[in-house]
């Protein structure tokens, strides 16, 4: 890894997987995703002791979530609302093209390259986008206006939301821990 700028690490639960000396004898500014979970490759914080600018990791309890998670009910949700047969490349960047303008919208920072899971309004924009993008390539069923379809977004997801915090609040699944 001498000198390279980023790395992408996808491997297998950490952490140790990466060493701190790796990362100290890449380039200046450095990026690592660590991704594996449950556990990165090696530690966010012992990633940017020994260099790294940007760090991101699998995990809803770092900075820079970088997890499949982000698209789930966004991108599904959506694909129902059209009748999508299909789920296509171009969807799927649809939503990741969203959520790199959500994530400038916010304002990019070291700790902030990409949304994270409570960033609730992510998930309308993103199905929005997708919804649009079916609808474009003509893999759905049902065509329906920009308006209907955010509309129908943010109410599903925002009662989905409620739901789940009731039921938490209420005992019926665990809270978030904090």
């Amino acid at each position: 890894m001498k000198g390279v700028d980023v790395c992408i690490a996808l491997s297998r639960s950490g952490p140790n997987v990466l060493k701190k000396e790796w990362i100290s004898d890449m380039a200046d500014d450095a990026i690592v995703f660590a991704c594996a979970n449950p556990n990165p490759e090696i530690w966010p914080w012992e990633a940017k002791e020994a260099g790294a600018s940007i760090v991101a990791t699998g995990r809803s309890d770092f900075p820079n979530q970088v997890n499949n998670s982000l698209g789930f009910s966004g991108h599904l949700q959506r694909t129902l609302d059209v009748r999508g047969r299909t789920i296509t490349n171009e969807m799927c960047m649809a939503a990741a093209l969203e959520l790199a303008k959500i994530a400038e919208d916010s304002g990019l920072k070291e700790d902030y390259i990409i949304p994270n899971m409570e960033d609730w309004e992510i998930f309308p924009r993103e199905a929005v986008a997708v919804g649009m993008k079916a609808m474009e390539e003509g893999v759905s069923r049902v065509k329906i206006s920009r308006e209907e379809l955010t509309e129908r977004a943010y109410s599903i997801i925002k009662r989905a939301r409620e739901e789940t915090q009731l039921m938490m609040k209420n005992g019926f699944i665990r809270p978030v821990p904090e």
